[in-house]
């Protein structure tokens, strides 16, 4: 009855590139909003350039018990421990098939929680889906899910990335490689990490996930157990960023997401190193016209600071960031 109108987002200087994938604009959202690859056209008619669909395991799985995602209104936060639910690969793949439409799809990959090979698991989903995407997120710093694995280990993370990049080979296809980072890494865990990435070739990084740790308070919410993200994301998720940056010398790509509410935010996301960004808690509170909000404060600011392109403005203000 009411038709979804169409967002454009076309300021010029706004256009920038993830590596190889060009962007009409650098916003985009991130996994676990469209889990299951069933709003691919609605999210894009939003006005971002990117989506980020899953996170996708082998099989599928319900996640955790309910009641598993708190919204804490007073703050415009949010802690979920959903623990990747999503309806499998093989389903995953079905959709991915019928999408025909322009904007950039990323594909969050992950693993089962009752999996004996993690790392098996990666490849599975990849195999089954990798084809479709634009690009693949690893997600190994996802807090909602209890392993006795660790693949943020120099020698797992290693091995896996290996594995990986054999696959692809035997696909057929060379996906650009994203590795999605926790913030609440130590630095030099984060240190170790991106020397490894690095040396087996990712493409690039996502800063952060969601946090474990939690503000002073009395509100008895901040007591449940999962991931934080929101306003209170924001300091240590762009520490994080700007490390990369500093560690990389800005010479791969950082999508930047945590607590960006603001064009303000945005645009400290973009300077502290981020290349593109990605929305997600600010868009339940706020609304879908958030997105095009920040794109015309960007395309402002740029224009003020003397930027005739938004890829000139990231990484000038990182060192900023740095303890």
């Amino acid at each position: 009855m009411f038709p979804f109108i169409t967002t454009k987002i076309d300021q010029q200087n706004l256009k920038t590139r993830l590596g190889n994938i060009e962007l009409a604009n650098p916003l985009g959202i991130p996994s676990g909003l469209d889990k299951n690859a069933t709003s691919i056209k609605g999210l894009f008619k939003t006005g971002i350039s990117f989506l980020e669909l899953g996170t996708v395991t082998p099989f599928p799985q319900s996640g955790n018990d309910k009641p598993r995602l708190f919204r804490i209104a007073s703050s415009h936060e949010l802690i979920n421990r959903m623990g990747l639910n999503n309806h499998g690969a093989e389903a995953i793949r079905r959709k991915l098939k019928q999408w025909s439409g322009n904007g950039i799809i990323g594909l969050s990959v992950g693993y089962n929680k009752n999996s004996n090979d993690p790392m098996q698991d990666f490849l599975h989903v990849i195999a089954e889906c990798g084809l479709y995407a634009d690009y693949l997120a690893l997600n190994i710093s996802c807090p909602n899910i209890k392993m006795d694995w660790d693949l943020s280990t120099p020698e797992k993370l290693s091995t896996l990335l290996q594995k990986i990049s054999w696959k692809q080979k035997d696909l057929g296809f060379d996906k650009p490689l994203y590795l999605k980072l926790s913030p609440d890494y130590e630095p030099t865990q984060l240190n170790e990490i991106i020397s490894v990435c690095l040396g087996e070739g990712v493409s690039g990084f996502i800063a952060t996930n969601s946090t474990l740790s939690r503000p002073v308070s009395d509100n008895p919410l901040y007591q449940e157990r999962g991931g934080l993200t929101g306003p209170y994301l924001f300091e240590s998720s762009t520490k994080t960023l700007a490390r990369v940056y500093a560690q990389t010398n800005g010479s791969v790509p950082i999508i930047g997401v945590g607590g960006i509410s603001t064009t303000e935010d945005a645009y400290m996301k973009i300077k502290a190193g981020a290349s593109a960004l990605q929305l997600y808690t600010a868009l339940c509170y706020q609304g879908t016209g958030l997105i095009k909000k920040i794109a015309s404060g960007l395309s402002h600011s740029l224009e003020k600071d003397g930027f005739s392109n938004i890829a000139e403005a990231v990484g000038i203000d990182h060192r900023n960031w740095l303890d």
